[in-house]
């Protein structure tokens, strides 16, 4: 099986391949001394024993095999033909016998084999096509839950920092209430939010043990790995739509539906080439015992064709091959629309996602300061504290939640055109923008 990379898939070859590691700490049945794993490791063991993936090198071989066929010639055909015997008089036992011994071969018209060899070729080359994309699919498929395990353990990251300051924030509501200026309902207030943030930790652990689960499935093994290494942070610069758009005319996504329109073309001339009668052609011997004489036999054979049969298949074949067309034609307007939409929804995440690191977060966590350091002073009631540290909190899951979109959104792009897109260089934003 080839075990190349076609597409890279989003994080993994195009020089942004994931580098911070947010590593849960608990990881249930894993050695002390595992690993966390990398994205191109997962894409390799993925590629080497896939089960998808398996069953085509041996489809292949088939299609292969078939195309062989193809290019056979018709057999020569051995023809015995005893007449005049076991009968009376003359005739009796093999007095009489005549023996006719000949040697035939078919003498096929139309370019019949060749036009055999153009579907063969073009069926095995589809079986190539489907590979491709389902190789992609597969890829796809395993960066599509590496980001979501990423993401996870960013949850999971960013759930240990709400507990440490929601514990120091009960340290400081507890030294409050050894001066008697703050009530007890303040204080189980404070426990409260604790102990949910201590429950949603425990239940990101579950998730982070289900994902890691549904990651190594993919390769057909259990996790042997204690986290992958990533940061969602990192959101590549992409081409312009109209290089997307060149892209797209050379995946293998657009190759399978050409494929398909020149396989139904190699049908059609096929139908039209089997509407041609073949002839068969036949020498040898025929001896008479009676007259002991031997002489030779020549022979010519031309069958009768059913001119609607062949007119019927002809139709049919074109038909086929005008549906290819059409559809190659829809699957092109529908796969530019499809870019387009990617596109668009790519740019908003990254607005949005520099709106919320540049705008949002920095405002939220300049509120909890504040807000904390009032509430020391005794000028701030707990609940507009509390407020501020679940304003940050959200913050904080909004950009983690934006970010994995991003790179989702990316991971689809790059299936639809079968290449990754980070570019390569040091690109200014604001010309990609203008693009």
């Amino acid at each position: 099986m080839c075990m190349r990379f076609t597409l890279p898939i989003l994080l993994a070859v195009t020089g942004y391949c994931l580098s911070v590691t947010a590593e849960p700490s608990a990881n249930a049945g894993l050695s002390a001394n595992a690993e966390p794993l990398s994205l191109p490791q997962a894409l390799q063991r993925t590629l080497q024993h896939n089960s998808v993936l398996q069953a085509y090198p041996y489809q292949q071989r088939i299609a292969e095999a078939n195309r062989l066929q193809a290019g056979n010639r018709p057999l020569p055909q051995l023809d015995v033909a005893v007449e005049n015997i076991l009968g009376s008089g003359d005739n009796r036992g093999l007095a009489g016998a005549e023996l006719t011994l000949s040697l035939s071969q078919q003498i096929e018209l139309g370019s019949k084999r060749q036009r055999r060899l153009d579907v063969a070729g073009w069926q095995s080359q589809l079986q190539q096509d489907n590979y491709e994309l389902a190789r992609l699919d597969v890829l796809a498929d395993t960066t599509r839950q590496y980001i979501q395990l990423l993401h996870l353990q960013q949850q999971r990251l960013l759930t240990e920092q709400k507990i440490g300051r929601e514990t120091a924030l009960l340290n400081t509501a507890l030294e409050r209430s050894k001066a008697s200026n703050l009530h007890e309902a303040d204080i189980s207030r404070i426990k409260l939010k604790l102990l949910r943030s201590q429950i949603a930790l425990t239940n990101l652990d579950q998730q982070l043990e289900l994902q890691r689960y549904q990651l190594a499935a993919r390769w057909n093994a259990g996790p042997d790995f204690s986290a992958v290494t990533g940061n969602l942070a990192t959101l590549p610069l992409l081409p312009g739509l109209a290089e997307l758009q060149t892209r797209l005319q050379r995946s293998p996504l657009t190759n399978r539906y050409l494929t398909q329109q020149r396989l139904a073309q190699s049908r059609l001339q096929q139908a039209e080439a089997d509407s041609t009668a073949d002839i068969t052609l036949s020498a040898g011997l025929k001896r008479n015992e009676a007259q002991n004489d031997t002489s030779l036999v020549l022979g010519f054979s031309l069958p009768l064709y059913s001119a609607g049969a062949s007119k019927a298949n002809r139709l049919v074949a074109q038909a086929e091959q005008e549906l290819a067309a059409t559809q190659q034609q829809l699957n092109h307007t529908e796969l530019n629309l499809l870019l387009q939409h990617y596109l668009l929804q790519l740019n908003t995440l990254r607005s949005v996602t520099a709106a919320i690191a540049n705008q949002l977060l920095p405002q939220a966590a300049h509120l909890l300061a504040t807000s904390t350091a009032g509430y020391q002073q005794g000028q701030i009631d707990l609940l507009s504290v509390l407020a501020a540290d679940e304003e940050l909190a959200q913050a904080n899951l909004e950009l983690v939640e934006s970010q994995s979109r991003f790179h989702l959104i990316l991971l689809e792009l790059e299936r639809l055109t079968g290449q990754p897109l980070a570019l390569s260089g040091p690109v200014p934003l604001a010309a990609m923008e203008h693009k």
